[in-house]
């Protein structure tokens, strides 16, 4: 659910700031569950992604935490922008019966 919540707030940056024409998405799990989501629009600033009233991305940071998880941002001005989340997978439960 994290991931999807990220997703729909990544999608709506887009729609509303990015000007793109193209996005392309990508989810794995191997070794980590990653999204990652690149667009050819105008590239965001530094500053308007860590600026605190970017409110969305403070959401997204909030949403990773818990996990262990991260996002990372990189605008290129004029060419688009790159973001992608990583939340580590947790090894699973071993069960021990007596």
């Amino acid at each position: 659910m994290t991931l999807f919540r990220i997703y729909q707030e990544l999608l709506t940056n887009v729609a509303r700031h990015a000007n793109a024409t193209r996005v392309n998405v990508t989810l794995s799990d191997s070794p980590q569950l990653a999204l990652a989501i690149e667009d050819n629009g105008r590239g965001i600033r530094d500053d308007e992604f860590k600026s605190p009233r970017a409110l969305g991305f403070l959401g997204m940071r909030e949403r990773v935490q818990p996990f262990g998880g991260s996002i990372e941002v990189k605008g290129f001005e004029g060419k688009g922008t790159n973001v992608s989340v990583a939340i580590p997978l947790l090894a699973p439960q071993l069960v021990y019966h007596a």
